[in-house]
């Protein structure tokens, strides 16, 4: 792995994580917003956008930290998705939980935003370094060095 584009992609990855926190922890506004109802209902999705964001990053963060090619990036969206539509369905079942058909929306406007995030950024980097895009199947191929 070239270590121009380690570094972009270390960029791409970290803020693209902290991006998806700060979007969770607007979750800790709502009681001072409780008079406005429309400021309520962009906070009660936010959080799940922000870790459907986040989370398929942590795992370039990972790759990209152990020097080794980000593959199966799809992948980890579609594990990503999963994971937070079961979290919502078990909410259905919990007492003091709310299941909320707009948080799976959100959970899945997250994942498709990380997922065009990523491949976005990352044509940009290789194109700009001339070396080949990535691939565009579903499923990802390893980015040759």
């Amino acid at each position: 792995m070239n270590l121009t584009n380690a570094k972009k992609e270390r960029k791409i990855a970290t803020g693209a994580i902290i991006v998806g926190i700060i979007l969770y922890l607007s979750k800790f506004l709502r009681p001072y917003f409780s008079d406005n109802n429309t400021v309520l209902f962009i906070l009660g999705f936010l959080p799940n956008f922000g870790l459907a964001f986040a989370i398929p990053f942590i795992y370039v963060s990972n790759r990209v930290r152990l020097n080794k090619p980000v593959m199966r990036f799809t992948i980890s969206c579609i594990i990503t998705l999963i994971l937070m539509i079961l979290n919502e369905i078990r909410d259905k079942y919990q007492s003091q939980r709310v299941f909320d058909w707009n948080d799976m929306y959100a959970s899945l406007a997250g994942v498709i935003c990380a997922f065009l995030v990523f491949h976005v950024e990352l044509k940009r980097i290789y194109r700009s370094n001339n070396r080949r895009p990535i691939s565009n199947k579903l499923f990802d191929q390893p980015i040759e060095d």
